[in-house]
Protein backbone atom coordinates (compact mmCIF):
# COMPACT_ATOMS: atom_id res chain seq x y z
CA UNK A 1 0.00 0.00 0.00
CA UNK A 2 1.07 3.75 -0.68
CA UNK A 3 0.32 3.82 3.37
CA UNK A 4 2.61 1.72 4.09
CA UNK A 5 5.69 3.57 1.78
CA UNK A 6 4.43 6.35 3.50
CA UNK A 7 4.70 5.23 6.91
CA UNK A 8 8.34 3.87 6.37
CA UNK A 9 9.20 7.50 4.62
CA UNK A 10 8.15 8.96 7.87
CA UNK A 11 9.99 6.72 9.61
CA UNK A 12 13.16 7.29 7.86
CA UNK A 13 12.59 11.51 7.88
CA UNK A 14 12.09 11.07 12.20
CA UNK A 15 15.14 8.37 12.27
CA UNK A 16 17.52 9.04 9.80
CA UNK A 17 17.10 12.63 8.29
CA UNK A 18 16.24 14.76 10.85
CA UNK A 19 19.25 13.34 13.14
CA UNK A 20 21.82 13.99 10.19
CA UNK A 21 20.83 17.50 9.22
CA UNK A 22 20.68 18.45 13.40
CA UNK A 23 24.72 16.96 13.19
CA UNK A 24 25.71 18.57 9.98
CA UNK A 25 28.58 20.72 9.18
CA UNK A 26 27.39 22.65 6.86
CA UNK A 27 24.40 24.46 8.60
CA UNK A 28 27.19 26.75 10.36
CA UNK A 29 27.93 28.37 7.34
CA UNK A 30 24.16 28.95 5.82
CA UNK A 31 22.49 28.96 8.57
CA UNK A 32 19.23 30.58 6.95
CA UNK A 33 19.13 27.65 4.75
CA UNK A 34 19.61 25.59 7.54
CA UNK A 35 16.56 27.03 9.05
CA UNK A 36 14.40 26.84 6.04
CA UNK A 37 15.30 23.09 5.61
CA UNK A 38 14.05 22.14 9.04
CA UNK A 39 11.09 24.10 8.25
CA UNK A 40 10.22 22.25 4.91
CA UNK A 41 11.05 18.79 7.11
CA UNK A 42 8.32 19.53 9.26
CA UNK A 43 6.25 20.20 6.46
CA UNK A 44 7.34 17.31 4.85
CA UNK A 45 6.58 15.15 7.74
CA UNK A 46 2.68 16.66 8.19
CA UNK A 47 2.02 16.03 4.61
CA UNK A 48 3.05 12.65 4.57
CA UNK A 49 0.96 11.62 7.58
CA UNK A 50 -1.57 13.40 5.95
CA UNK A 51 -1.54 11.69 3.05
CA UNK A 52 -1.51 8.36 4.74
CA UNK A 53 -4.74 9.42 6.13
CA UNK A 54 -5.74 10.16 2.60
CA UNK A 55 -4.28 7.40 1.20
CA UNK A 56 -6.30 4.88 3.48
CA UNK A 57 -9.35 6.81 3.48
CA UNK A 58 -10.12 6.65 -0.43
CA UNK A 59 -7.66 4.04 -1.45
CA UNK A 60 -9.95 0.82 -0.95
CA UNK A 61 -11.58 0.09 -4.20
CA UNK A 62 -10.83 -2.25 -6.73
CA UNK A 63 -9.67 -0.35 -9.44
CA UNK A 64 -6.41 1.03 -7.09
CA UNK A 65 -7.33 4.34 -7.86
CA UNK A 66 -5.55 6.93 -6.01
CA UNK A 67 -8.03 8.86 -5.37
CA UNK A 68 -11.73 8.25 -5.20
CA UNK A 69 -13.57 9.21 -8.09
CA UNK A 70 -16.58 10.98 -6.04
CA UNK A 71 -16.65 11.40 -2.47
CA UNK A 72 -19.85 9.94 -2.66
CA UNK A 73 -17.87 6.68 -2.92
CA UNK A 74 -15.77 7.45 0.25
CA UNK A 75 -18.83 7.95 2.06
CA UNK A 76 -19.98 4.64 1.33
CA UNK A 77 -17.41 2.93 2.28
CA UNK A 78 -17.22 4.62 5.83
CA UNK A 79 -20.71 3.33 6.13
CA UNK A 80 -19.50 -0.48 5.27
CA UNK A 81 -20.89 -0.29 1.27
CA UNK A 82 -17.51 -2.09 0.64
CA UNK A 83 -17.04 -4.48 3.00
CA UNK A 84 -15.72 -4.52 6.33
CA UNK A 85 -11.74 -4.25 5.74
CA UNK A 86 -12.65 -0.99 3.22
CA UNK A 87 -14.65 0.45 6.19
CA UNK A 88 -12.13 -0.19 8.83
CA UNK A 89 -9.26 1.30 6.51
CA UNK A 90 -11.80 4.18 5.61
CA UNK A 91 -12.33 5.04 8.80
CA UNK A 92 -8.93 4.58 10.12
CA UNK A 93 -7.43 6.87 7.66
CA UNK A 94 -10.32 9.37 8.48
CA UNK A 95 -9.82 9.27 12.40
CA UNK A 96 -6.15 10.21 11.33
CA UNK A 97 -7.17 13.51 8.68
CA UNK A 98 -9.13 14.68 11.46
CA UNK A 99 -6.76 13.90 14.41
CA UNK A 100 -3.97 15.67 12.74
CA UNK A 101 -6.40 18.74 11.63
CA UNK A 102 -7.49 18.84 15.12
CA UNK A 103 -4.17 18.74 16.83
CA UNK A 104 -2.40 21.30 14.48
CA UNK A 105 -5.49 23.91 15.38
CA UNK A 106 -5.05 23.30 19.59
CA UNK A 107 -1.31 24.12 18.03
CA UNK A 108 -1.88 27.12 16.77
CA UNK A 109 -4.43 28.26 19.63
CA UNK A 110 -1.98 27.67 22.17
CA UNK A 111 0.69 29.44 20.77
CA UNK A 112 -1.20 32.29 19.84
CA UNK A 113 -3.10 32.32 23.21
CA UNK A 114 0.39 32.08 25.16
CA UNK A 115 2.74 34.42 23.11
CA UNK A 116 -0.17 37.06 23.36
CA UNK A 117 -0.46 36.94 27.10
CA UNK A 118 3.29 36.90 27.46
CA UNK A 119 3.76 40.36 25.14
CA UNK A 120 1.09 41.66 26.73
CA UNK A 121 2.86 41.07 30.36
CA UNK A 122 6.34 42.53 29.01
CA UNK A 123 5.02 45.55 27.17
CA UNK A 124 2.83 46.54 30.13
CA UNK A 125 6.15 46.10 32.52
CA UNK A 126 8.07 48.32 29.62
CA UNK A 127 5.52 51.31 29.86
CA UNK A 128 5.83 51.17 33.81
CA UNK A 129 9.62 50.63 34.47
CA UNK A 130 10.87 51.14 30.69
CA UNK A 131 12.62 54.72 29.42
CA UNK A 132 12.82 54.97 25.50
CA UNK A 133 16.12 56.14 24.38
CA UNK A 134 15.88 56.98 20.76
CA UNK A 135 20.19 57.15 20.35
CA UNK A 136 19.79 53.05 20.91
CA UNK A 137 16.72 52.90 19.24
CA UNK A 138 15.82 50.72 21.96
CA UNK A 139 13.49 50.77 25.91
CA UNK A 140 15.91 50.36 28.74
CA UNK A 141 14.73 48.57 32.07
CA UNK A 142 16.85 48.73 35.21
CA UNK A 143 17.85 45.40 36.47
CA UNK A 144 20.83 43.96 37.83
CA UNK A 145 21.53 41.77 35.36
CA UNK A 146 22.61 42.86 31.87
CA UNK A 147 20.51 41.78 29.19
CA UNK A 148 19.25 42.42 25.60
CA UNK A 149 16.31 41.27 24.17
CA UNK A 150 13.67 41.44 21.30
CA UNK A 151 9.89 41.79 22.09
CA UNK A 152 8.02 40.49 18.46
CA UNK A 153 5.27 41.53 17.31
CA UNK A 154 3.38 43.96 15.61
CA UNK A 155 5.82 47.31 16.99
CA UNK A 156 9.08 45.16 17.66
CA UNK A 157 10.97 46.62 20.38
CA UNK A 158 14.39 45.66 21.51
CA UNK A 159 14.94 46.43 25.36
CA UNK A 160 18.08 46.43 26.98
CA UNK A 161 18.51 46.35 30.60
CA UNK A 162 20.69 49.38 32.47
CA UNK A 163 23.50 46.76 33.64
CA UNK A 164 24.11 45.94 30.36
CA UNK A 165 24.31 49.21 29.28
CA UNK A 166 26.72 50.22 32.28
CA UNK A 167 29.01 46.99 31.47
CA UNK A 168 28.52 47.15 27.53
CA UNK A 169 31.40 49.09 25.46
CA UNK A 170 29.52 51.82 23.07
CA UNK A 171 30.68 48.96 20.40
CA UNK A 172 29.88 46.45 21.91
CA UNK A 173 26.68 47.74 22.98
CA UNK A 174 25.92 48.68 19.29
CA UNK A 175 26.75 44.80 17.97
CA UNK A 176 23.93 43.67 20.13
CA UNK A 177 21.63 46.16 19.29
CA UNK A 178 22.54 45.25 15.41
CA UNK A 179 21.78 41.02 16.50
CA UNK A 180 18.37 42.22 18.10
CA UNK A 181 17.23 44.01 14.79
CA UNK A 182 18.43 41.28 12.87
CA UNK A 183 16.19 39.34 14.71
CA UNK A 184 13.12 41.53 14.00
CA UNK A 185 14.00 42.34 10.24
CA UNK A 186 14.19 38.53 9.59
CA UNK A 187 10.82 37.81 11.40
CA UNK A 188 12.64 35.23 13.12
CA UNK A 189 9.82 34.85 15.71
CA UNK A 190 8.10 33.77 12.92
CA UNK A 191 10.10 31.21 12.08
CA UNK A 192 10.27 29.89 15.52
CA UNK A 193 6.64 29.89 15.78
CA UNK A 194 5.80 27.89 12.79
CA UNK A 195 7.95 24.89 14.39
CA UNK A 196 6.76 25.66 18.32
CA UNK A 197 2.89 25.13 16.55
CA UNK A 198 4.09 21.67 15.29
CA UNK A 199 5.87 20.96 18.96
CA UNK A 200 3.22 21.97 20.78
CA UNK A 201 0.00 19.82 18.82
CA UNK A 202 2.54 16.88 18.35
CA UNK A 203 4.73 16.84 21.69
CA UNK A 204 5.64 12.68 21.64
CA UNK A 205 7.47 13.37 18.15
CA UNK A 206 10.90 13.77 18.33
CA UNK A 207 11.15 15.42 14.92
CA UNK A 208 9.61 18.78 15.81
CA UNK A 209 11.15 18.68 19.19
CA UNK A 210 14.97 18.84 17.56
CA UNK A 211 13.20 21.05 14.92
CA UNK A 212 12.64 23.68 17.75
CA UNK A 213 15.49 23.03 19.06
CA UNK A 214 17.52 23.71 15.81
CA UNK A 215 15.82 26.66 14.70
CA UNK A 216 16.67 28.28 18.42
CA UNK A 217 20.07 27.59 17.68
CA UNK A 218 20.50 28.57 14.29
CA UNK A 219 18.35 32.34 14.42
CA UNK A 220 20.95 33.19 16.67
CA UNK A 221 23.66 32.50 14.23
CA UNK A 222 21.94 34.01 11.33
CA UNK A 223 21.25 36.95 13.72
CA UNK A 224 25.18 37.06 14.21
CA UNK A 225 25.88 36.34 10.83
CA UNK A 226 23.76 39.87 10.07
CA UNK A 227 25.19 41.90 12.60
CA UNK A 228 29.05 41.33 11.75
CA UNK A 229 27.46 43.02 8.53
CA UNK A 230 27.40 46.16 10.48
CA UNK A 231 29.79 45.16 13.89
CA UNK A 232 32.97 43.80 14.25
CA UNK A 233 32.95 40.59 15.14
CA UNK A 234 34.90 40.62 18.23
CA UNK A 235 32.53 43.42 19.57
CA UNK A 236 29.63 41.04 19.58
CA UNK A 237 32.10 38.18 21.07
CA UNK A 238 32.75 39.67 23.73
CA UNK A 239 29.39 41.70 24.25
CA UNK A 240 27.88 37.83 24.38
CA UNK A 241 30.53 36.95 26.91
CA UNK A 242 29.35 39.49 29.20
CA UNK A 243 25.57 38.84 28.52
CA UNK A 244 26.08 35.31 29.16
CA UNK A 245 28.07 35.51 32.22
CA UNK A 246 25.41 37.93 33.77
CA UNK A 247 22.98 34.95 33.69
CA UNK A 248 20.33 36.55 33.30
CA UNK A 249 18.42 34.48 30.68
CA UNK A 250 15.32 36.30 30.06
CA UNK A 251 14.17 34.42 27.26
CA UNK A 252 14.20 31.00 29.10
CA UNK A 253 11.42 32.51 31.30
CA UNK A 254 9.56 33.85 28.69
CA UNK A 255 10.14 31.61 24.88
CA UNK A 256 8.41 34.57 23.18
CA UNK A 257 11.35 36.94 23.18
CA UNK A 258 14.73 36.43 21.63
CA UNK A 259 17.75 37.15 23.59
CA UNK A 260 20.92 38.42 22.67
CA UNK A 261 22.65 35.40 24.61
CA UNK A 262 20.13 32.87 23.10
CA UNK A 263 21.45 29.64 21.47
CA UNK A 264 24.80 28.09 21.75
CA UNK A 265 27.01 30.44 23.44
CA UNK A 266 30.32 28.41 22.88
CA UNK A 267 29.31 27.42 19.51
CA UNK A 268 28.66 31.55 18.21
CA UNK A 269 31.81 32.58 19.78
CA UNK A 270 33.69 29.90 18.32
CA UNK A 271 32.01 31.13 15.09
CA UNK A 272 32.19 34.63 15.50
CA UNK A 273 36.18 34.41 15.95
CA UNK A 274 36.38 32.07 13.20
CA UNK A 275 34.03 32.61 10.83
CA UNK A 276 33.31 29.79 8.20
CA UNK A 277 33.73 29.86 4.58
CA UNK A 278 30.24 31.14 3.35
CA UNK A 279 28.54 27.93 1.43
CA UNK A 280 28.70 29.49 -2.69
CA UNK A 281 25.77 31.41 -3.65
CA UNK A 282 25.02 28.57 -6.77
CA UNK A 283 25.51 25.88 -4.33
CA UNK A 284 23.09 27.72 -1.87
CA UNK A 285 20.35 28.58 -4.48
CA UNK A 286 20.42 24.51 -5.65
CA UNK A 287 19.82 23.44 -1.80
CA UNK A 288 17.18 25.96 -1.36
CA UNK A 289 14.89 24.88 -4.20
CA UNK A 290 15.88 21.13 -3.08
CA UNK A 291 14.40 22.11 0.49
CA UNK A 292 11.77 24.21 -1.46
CA UNK A 293 10.17 20.69 -3.39
CA UNK A 294 11.11 18.33 -0.37
CA UNK A 295 7.24 18.49 0.58
CA UNK A 296 6.30 16.88 -2.49
CA UNK A 297 8.17 13.88 -1.92
CA UNK A 298 5.48 12.36 0.01
CA UNK A 299 3.26 12.67 -3.16
CA UNK A 300 6.12 11.14 -5.33
CA UNK A 301 5.89 8.05 -3.02
CA UNK A 302 2.37 7.65 -2.89
CA UNK A 303 2.08 7.77 -6.64
CA UNK A 304 5.08 5.40 -6.68
CA UNK A 305 3.59 3.27 -4.74
CA UNK A 306 -0.08 3.18 -6.98
CA UNK A 307 1.77 2.22 -9.70
CA UNK A 308 4.19 -0.19 -8.58
CA UNK A 309 1.34 -2.23 -7.94
CA UNK A 310 1.94 -1.31 -4.13
CA UNK A 311 -1.02 0.71 -3.47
Amino acid sequence: MSAVLLGAFVTGLILVAAPRLARARWVLRAPGLAIFTWQMTCVTALVAVALIGLTTTLHWDTTHSLMCRAWRLCLDALQGAHGRPAQAAAILGASLLVGLTGRLAFGAWQVTVTERRQRRSVRTMLRLAGNRIPALDATVVPAEHAAAFLVPGGAADVVVTSAAVRQLAPDELQAVMAHERAHASGRHHWLLRSVRLAHIAFPWVPLFATALHQVHRLVELRADEVAVRSSRPIALARALVTLAESGARPAAANPGLLAADGGDTAERLERLLQPPIPLPRASTRVAAVAAALLPLTPVAVAVAGRYAGIG
